[in-house]
Order: structure tokens, then sequence, then C-alpha cells
């Protein structure tokens, strides 16, 4: 069986950095959306804070996306992580409302 090999660019040393630093951006602003999202929710903190999380997520989607141009990802790469990133947007939402529905049904 022959083997395949990927043709992957090779990416520049001075780039470790930036792009380490995205990926972590990713996972703290993801992280700070959904708990901002989550504890408004459940009436933990104000309701505003769910709005200023909105500001995470739009911080999450910019270093996902800068993330994705500084390991040179391709147009249709970059279209499905933003599509991902909007999911991301939507399903605690969705999330919530099924809860809300479910509590409904057992009232």
């Amino acid at each position: 069986m022959k083997e395949v090999y990927l043709n992957m660019p090779q990416l520049a040393p001075e780039d470790f950095l930036p792009i380490f630093t995205s990926a972590t951006l990713v996972m703290i602003f993801g992280i700070i959306f959904v708990g901002l999202y989550t504890f408004a929710k459940l009436k933990k903190i104000p309701s505003y804070y769910q709005y200023i999380g909105y500001f995470f997520w739009l911080g999450c989607a910019y270093s996902l996306y800068m993330l994705s141009t500084l390991v040179g990802s391709g147009d249709f790469t970059r279209k499905v992580l933003m599509m991902a990133m909007l999911a991301y947007f939507i399903l605690p939402h969705f999330i919530y409302f099924l809860m809300q529905e479910t509590h409904k049904q057992h009232d």
C-alpha cells in the first residue's frame, strides 16, 4: 500500500508566538463567553453580563480567524471554522431553550 503524505506549508519560527497566543485566546474567550452566558441565564449574575459575553464571543471568533490565517489554512477551511463559530454562538441559546421547554413540560 502506498503511503500518502500531506503537503503542509512550513510554519516560520517567528510565527510561533502569534499562533500560540491566538490559539490560547480562542480557548479563553470561548470559556468566558459560555461562563457569562450560563451564569446570566441561571440568574447568578445580572443579565447584562450575557451581552458582555457576546463581546468575548466576538474576540473568540476573531482569534480563530487570525489563527487560521497564521497557519495558512485555505478559504474552505476558514469558512468551515467561521460556521463552527456561528454554531458555537447558537448552541448555548438552543440548549437553554431546550431546558426551558423541558421544565415547562414537567411543571
